[in-house]
């Protein structure tokens, strides 16, 4: 894995064990994951315009969601963000570090 990549997936609880959320802007927390440690942040913002700002700032590389809208599709062309929809299940947050950086 590339040393400057960075995976983010919203979520709605503080857990490991957190199902994807289907919010963008007003999922209530995100998780931040660089390949060596993980951190579950609070969205500040509720807005989807600022929290593209807000994962763009924090090196955000690839972002998971359970499903797309117009805003987060704004990362795409505007900051090279990566989306990815696990659309044949819906894994927990452990389940999606798991399969992405293949970590047994």
């Amino acid at each position: 894995m590339n040393k400057r990549q960075m995976i983010a997936a919203a979520i709605e609880i503080d857990s490991l064990n957190a199902p994807l959320s289907s919010r963008f802007g007003k999922a209530k927390y995100y998780a931040f994951f660089d390949g060596t440690s993980m951190q579950i942040e609070e969205n500040p913002f509720r807005s989807g315009a600022k929290v593209i700002g807000w994962l763009a700032a924090k090196g955000v590389t690839d972002l998971v969601m359970k499903e797309a809208g117009r805003k987060p599709c704004a990362l795409k062309t505007k900051h090279a963000i990566s989306l990815h929809y696990p659309a044949a299940f819906q894994p927990t947050l452990q389940e999606l570090v798991k399969i992405y950086y293949q970590i047994k």
